[in-house]
């Protein structure tokens, strides 16, 4: 049974009825007015150009995070891969500085030559760990600085200050500005009342 095309309904010009093939009328489709859509159209584009901008300005963000993390991790990886050689060649600085030292202190017609060999020795060492960015840490007449002293022993004294550094048992250094090895030190305290 075929229904019939409905006459009695106003011809609307935002109103279109359909047909489907067997004649049967479905429900009317409403049509937004010609001059709605481009505005649509334009604002759909702009909210995805805004989207897109910001898509886009959150990845050069993220990607400039990365590159600078791998900067600083790669900076950090070389400070540790120098601090682990630094440190043995301190071992050999202090020993060059012990026997030079000893040889100062010792008595003998040929120790010149050798005294002479400990110092070109141990200069060439620390031209090295110049090179290195390893520096001294200050030690006797320096005040005492936890982060970079290790007290071995207080001692009353009333001819230093408090926290002054009296005697280095051991020099300390830095690389690159971070602590390689503490100094061991001596270290001044008040009198007791």
């Amino acid at each position: 049974m075929e229904m019939e095309k409905n006459t009695d309904m106003e011809q609307d010009p935002a109103v279109i009825d359909q047909e489907i093939p067997n004649g049967v009328v479905t429900a009317p489709i409403l049509e937004e007015p010609e001059d709605a859509q481009p505005e649509t159209e334009v604002e759909t584009v702009r909210r995805e150009r805004d989207e897109f901008l910001d898509l886009l300005q959150r990845k050069q963000a993220e990607f400039e995070n990365y590159r600078k993390r791998v900067d600083r991790e790669k900076s950090e990886l070389r400070v540790s891969v120098k601090s682990e050689l630094m440190e043995q060649i301190l071992d050999v600085v202090d020993a060059c500085e012990r026997g030079l030292e000893t040889l100062r202190q010792s008595e003998g017609e040929n120790l010149g030559l050798f005294v002479e060999g400990y110092e070109l020795l141990l200069k060439q060492l620390k031209t090295i760990l110049d090179r290195y960015e390893v520096s001294e840490i200050p030690g006797v007449g320096s005040v005492f600085a936890p982060n970079f002293h290790e007290a071995a022993i207080h001692e009353i004294s009333d001819d230093h200050e408090e926290g002054e550094i009296m005697e280095e048992y051991r020099k300390g250094y830095t690389i690159a500005d971070r602590l390689l090895r503490p100094s061991q030190v001596k270290v001044a305290a008040p009198a007791e009342d």
